[in-house]
């Protein structure tokens, strides 16, 4: 074997943590997130980086500014009805829990799968049950009760369910772009590493 190829990491990660002076987390990591990303060079992570960062935080904005155009300045919604079971929020409040909790979904579910951690995939799993049942409450709360209008409920959810699902989304762009800006620094510190797409890495492996 080549002192190029004793060099090269990949992701059968060739050299050892020890000779790389890296641990073995960090570069696992690092392979984790090209591979998912289909991402092993430093022009396309910086360009990577750049159209997720901006994407992911104009999808927020966007889901911000619905939210403050059509259920914090809605003079249809009386927010007195209507109140949620869940901590006694009204409407208004509960939309903001909804954006708050979609996007503590995205970062603690990205962050625990690619971390390989139970605890934040936990919590990420909580926090999305808890967004689908303020979405659905209005809707339910319409059904088996007087308390509000069915096209009251149903106007309500689908909002909370637009402003939850755009955080959503945009929460796991912008988690991407923090991964996308850790691997381009973690590769900016170690010049000797070179992450190889698996399908390289077979054509270099000597057939037997």
């Amino acid at each position: 074997m080549s002192d190029d190829e004793d060099n090269h990491a990949t992701s059968g990660s060739i050299a050892s943590t020890a000779e790389l002076g890296v641990s073995e987390a960090s570069l696992e990591l690092a392979e984790r997130v090209a591979l998912r990303l289909d991402i092993y060079d430093k022009p396309a992570i910086f360009n990577m980086l750049s159209s997720r960062a901006k994407l992911g935080a104009g999808i927020v904005t966007v889901s911000f500014l619905f939210w403050w155009l059509l259920i914090s300045n809605s003079s249809s919604d009386d927010l007195d009805i209507g109140v949620s079971k869940f901590f006694a929020l009204d409407f208004n409040q509960v939309a903001l829990a909804v954006m708050a909790l979609a996007f503590l979904h995205s970062a603690f579910g990205d962050f625990g799968r690619e971390m390989g951690s139970l605890v934040p995939s936990l919590i990420s799993g909580v926090m999305i049950i808890m967004v689908l049942l303020y979405v659905g409450e209005p809707v339910v709360t319409a059904l088996m009760s007087d308390s509000i209008e069915l096209n009251t409920g149903l106007w309500r959810s689908a909002r909370l369910a637009l402003v939850g699902a755009g955080t959503v989304y945009g929460g796991h762009l912008i988690v991407d772009a923090y991964l996308l800006l850790w691997l381009r620094r973690f590769l900016e510190a170690n010049e000797d590493i070179v992450l190889t797409p698996p399908s390289e890495v077979e054509e270099l492996s000597p057939i037997e």
